[in-house]
């Protein structure tokens, strides 16, 4: 067996770093299951850049230790990369008896083989059906996909049948004709053919340090070999690429039906290869991991009007990758992480960088009136320029013809934007509390049997509503605590003429457990996701804040919506008194990594015990990741208090023992804000919104009326 220190040695070595870096190109692997063991096998994949001869071979050999080969353009084994290519097992596709090669390879299998049947580049990723077969249009014209990689997969299995049957005649001439005896005698397990997608997420053009390498190396260089490092090079630095492995199909069960008819070999492949590699091309293409691109341009491309305003492309964005997950069509894996951020009000950067594209390709211009809306220009999204040209040129073209073939994708996004923007505020809201409601329900279930799980109304979020009102407050309560904390503020402020959202933040309100492994975002998206909730519905949207939900409410300030009018905090966490925090917290963390490096983790120390105010309500242990997550919301409150400049009412209890007084003095300091109140409250306790405490309910809702 070869390793990869074996790939790379023959390999000149200035260039070990860069194919040390291919190698090394941000790879997901998925359906590994899906590759036969036993049986030789016949790879198949689309093909967009150069890099995969190396790449996707090399990557199934770590998968398998079984060489694959590949075909490679002649032009490849003249440049350094030729001694990786043919430790690799690769051929040129001008090699002398290379069919014969592969088919023995194949009965033997002594060498998997990996087979592009596009038969090139398809740089524009431009591909239809026509008379039961694909077409690669290149530069206006169409080209089959050919099925070189079926003929050889069936015909390795014939010869595999003809032999154990005894039927195969002059083995010797045979054997000598297809390199029998080059490495073993012929194995018994049928040939399969394993379809392979490959996809790319963030696709870019742009140049990069090894473009610039090459142009201070080199006088001139042509373009389409300029073209090809940039594209492929930012793929390497930048991209993450997936390779989904298919489900194997059986060469056995494709000849069975044509061994009683006594046809010749070569009618027997004709009757098949096309069929089979339909089949075969279908369910690559059907199976590209639709990602974030995808949706932007797809959206671009089927909206009926000639401009769109920014918001509500994000929501459609939004909604459409809810309705493809809900389907379980294959998608990136990345393809909703941190998505609340891009309809709440948040920079988003997958957003940003590919909205930058389309401006830049004059795709979108801004609308000279109205700067949140967007002008879309179809003529120069739909133009391909040329083989060559097209992914510098108009890479945005390149991404919608790769989801064009992609039917149910595309009517789910044609029925959506042909919807009224009224009708899709409508189903985003419905998604938002769809995703509130069942991230409370499997938080609950997981956890159903467990001794101190709370009971299920003090850890549900609630909405209090008031058909008369268009204003929203959104309470949010403190740490291992649950929405309950907040319900008797939330039923006052209801009864006098409000809508009141208490949402649950992620991980609390049911067992100490569930907050172990939550990071301080989990609870920014809740309270993010309750914001765009509050927003779709009412003109008015006023926040408040409870000890951690108070440091939360501040964060939240650096959304900018126009129905967003003031915020309250109470007892915000900026500052604690309980002197753990600060003296036994620190002490243990020490003894845990201790522990840990000489891996004796059974001794370490995970929670500290809790003495709350409301035991019903609140947890009874601080596990010690949720504090240092706790630490760090009150780091990156503190950092953002300058910025915030929206009128705010600032509480504070004048004997808190869990939050040092300090916090409210601080935040009011530190603070812009032109209009900025401070209320201390002669109290000896931490949480005042638990009581009927009209003082404090009425200082509340004078303030948020009078805005």
């Amino acid at each position: 067996m070869i390793d990869k220190n074996d790939l790379l040695i023959n390999t000149n070595g200035y260039v070990l770093s860069l194919l040390q870096k291919i190698l090394d190109a941000n790879i997901e692997v998925i359906g590994v299951e899906n590759i036969p063991k036993e049986n030789p096998k016949m790879f198949v994949a689309n093909h967009f850049t150069r890099t995969e001869a190396m790449l996707v071979p090399y990557t199934l050999y770590n998968l398998t230790n079984k060489k694959v080969g590949v075909i490679a353009d002649d032009s490849l084994f003249k440049t350094f990369f030729g001694n990786f290519l043919e430790n690799l097992g690769a051929l040129k596709k001008s090699a002398k008896n290379r069919n014969e090669h592969i088919i023995g390879d194949l009965i033997t299998s002594c060498k998997d083989w990996m087979i592009f049947p596009e038969g090139m580049m398809v740089k524009a990723k431009d591909i239809s059906k026509i008379d039961k077969n694909f077409c690669v249009k290149i530069d206006g014209t169409c080209q089959r996909v050919y099925t070189g990689a079926a003929v050889f997969a069936l015909t390795s299995q014939i010869f595999r049948q003809k032999y154990f049957d005894k039927t195969l005649e002059d083995y010797e001439d045979f054997s000598k004709k297809y390199f029998i005896n080059k490495c073993s005698d012929i194995n018994g397990h049928e040939t399969m053919i394993v379809p392979i997608n490959i996809s790319y997420s963030r696709l870019r053009n742009g140049k990069n340090f090894l473009v610039d390498m090459a142009s201070k190396l080199f006088d001139e260089i042509g373009e389409n070999f300029k073209e090809e490092l940039e594209i492929e090079s930012n793929i390497i630095l930048n991209s993450k690429i997936t390779i989904r492995i298919l489900e194997p199909i059986s060469t056995k069960k494709l000849l069975e039906n044509f061994y009683e008819k006594n046809l010749s070999n070569e009618k027997i492949i004709n009757n098949l290869r096309y069929e089979v590699t339909l089949n075969f091309m279908n369910k690559i293409y059907e199976s590209l991991s639709i990602n974030f691109d995808h949706i932007f341009v797809l959206i671009l491309f089927l909206y009926p009007k000639k401009e769109i305003e920014i918001e509500y492309f994000k929501r459609l964005i939004y909604i459409i990758i809810f309705k493809i997950k809900e389907k379980n069509i294959f998608c990136d894996e990345d393809i909703n992480k941190d998505l609340i951020y891009l309809i709440s009000y948040e920079k988003y950067k997958n957003f940003n960088e590919i909205l930058q594209i389309a401006i830049n390709d004059n795709i979108l211009t801004t609308d000279e009136i109205n700067c949140h809306k967007y002008k879309i220009n179809k003529e120069n999204l739909l133009n391909s320029f040329n083989h060559h040209t097209i992914r510098l040129k108009n890479i945005l073209r390149v991404i919608l013809n790769e989801v064009l073939i992609q039917e149910e994708i595309v009517n789910i996004v044609k029925n959506l934007v042909s919807n009224n923007e009224e009708l899709n505020t409508k189903i985003l809201l419905e998604i938002l509390k769809y995703e509130e409601d069942i991230e409370f329900e499997n938080s609950y279930k997981k956890f159903e049997n467990h001794k101190e799980i709370k009971d299920i109304e003090i850890g549900k979020h609630k909405y209090f509503e008031n058909k008369n009102s268009n204003s929203c407050v959104i309470a949010i309560h403190g740490f291992s605590s649950a929405p309950k904390e907040m319900e008797k503020l939330a039923i006052f402020l209801n009864k006098n003429g409000f809508n009141v959202q208490t949402p649950r933040l992620d991980g609390h309100g049911t067992v100490c457990e569930d907050l172990k492994n939550k990071i301080w975002q989990d609870w920014y998206k809740s309270v993010s996701r309750s914001i765009i909730i509050a927003s779709l519905q009412y003109k008015k949207v006023f926040i408040i804040g409870f000890s951690t939900g108070g440091l939360l409410a501040l964060l939240s300030t650096k959304k900018q919506y126009k129905e967003f009018v003031s915020l309250i905090c109470i007892n915000a966490a900026l500052h604690l008194n309980d002197m753990r925090m600060k003296t036994l917290l620190p002490a243990i963390t020490f003894w845990n990594d201790v522990v840990k490096y000489f891996s004796e983790e059974k001794y370490t120390k995970e929670y500290v015990d809790n003495f709350p105010e409301n035991p019903q309500i609140n947890y009874h242990k601080h596990y010690i990741d949720s504090i240092e997550q706790l630490s760090l919301l009150m780091s990156k409150t503190k950092k953002i208090l300058p910025k915030i400049k929206k009128p705010i009412l600032i509480i504070q209890s004048k004997d808190d023992p869990v939050v040092n007084p300090s916090s409210a003095h601080e935040i009011f300091e530190r603070i812009s804000s032109r209009y900025k109140t401070l209320k201390i409250i002669d109290s000896k306790k931490h949480v005042i919104v638990t009581e009927d405490n009209e003082e404090l309910f009425y200082l509340i809702l004078n303030f948020i009326k009078s805005e």
